[in-house]
């Protein structure tokens, strides 16, 4: 298989941007770009220059429909991956993927249907009351970290050792669990979160801390992102400094520094 240089990889995550696109008009699903995503349109008119994939954001309802249903009317060049068609699927986040790509994770023993991705966030609604529940979401992903321990390769399996001994959540016996049913768990406790003023998107163990004002999503733009234009939330500013802080200053040479979480990635032969 041939190796795909960085250049290509922000090549083909746009590609698949571009179908998630073209399927959620069909479906009439808003979507926004997120996190770094989101910096790097505003920031830089496309990718963060030390970046190299995608996030993206979508409401529960319209993400719960595009998950049953981009895979038939995509392209047979792209699939959504989540706990839904993988039983042992490992991650927070369903994950679109380009089928003729194949990608192998750092801390992650080989998982055959991995490829060049875009990741999709669910965006949920919360109350007051709901921020009771983040004590029990942390605990479930500190439990769903040590289920990965199957999935990991040996430096992998070391960092989560360490990990559990100093977690006070979790115990041996969790990494036995498929950790689809964590990940399962996450989501159902978001799914039930009323309609209110905040929100919140499941992504880790710190996402359970940050709320956004729903307000920030009401309303959609378009801007440029590479050599397209993405939707973007109106209340963009609010939502990059809640994230990123002073999010349009620069960090220090140093710092930007592609991250090495890929082992390679190649094209299938």
């Amino acid at each position: 298989m041939r190796e795909i240089s960085l250049e290509e990889r922000k090549k083909i995550g746009l590609a698949i941007l571009e179908e998630i696109k073209r399927v959620s008009n069909i479906l009439n699903i808003k979507f926004y770009l997120a996190y770094g995503t989101l910096l790097g349109a505003i920031r830089h008119k496309g990718f963060i220059p030390w970046d190299d994939d995608i996030d993206i954001w979508m409401f529960r309802s319209d993400y719960e429909l595009f998950l049953n249903k981009f895979n038939e009317l995509a392209s047979s060049r792209y699939t959504v991956y989540s706990t839904k068609n993988i039983p042992n699927y490992p991650f927070l986040m369903p994950k679109v993927i380009d089928n003729n790509t194949h990608v192998r994770e750092k801390f992650y023993s080989e998982l055959p249907y991995l490829g060049i991705w875009v990741d999709i966030f669910p965006i949920d609604y919360l109350t007051e009351e709901g921020k009771s529940n983040t004590r029990e979401l942390i605990k479930l992903e500190h439990k769903r970290w040590c289920a990965l321990y199957k999935q990991s390769t040996i430096i992998g399996k070391l960092k989560l050792l360490g990990y559990n001994l100093i977690q006070n959540d979790t115990s041996f016996s969790d990494f036995t669990v498929n950790p689809a049913e964590y990940v399962n768990r996450i989501h159902e406790i978001h799914r039930c979160l009323d309609y209110q003023d905040m929100v919140r998107s499941p992504t880790s163990e710190s996402s359970f801390r940050i709320y956004y004002n729903t307000d920030d999503f009401k309303n959609i733009r378009y801007i440029q992102f590479e050599n397209s234009h993405m939707p973007i939330p109106s209340g963009y500013d609010n939502l990059l400094k809640t994230v990123y802080n002073n999010y349009m200053e620069l960090p220090p040479v140093a710092k930007r520094k592609l991250a090495k979480h890929l082992i390679y990635a190649k094209y299938k032969d």
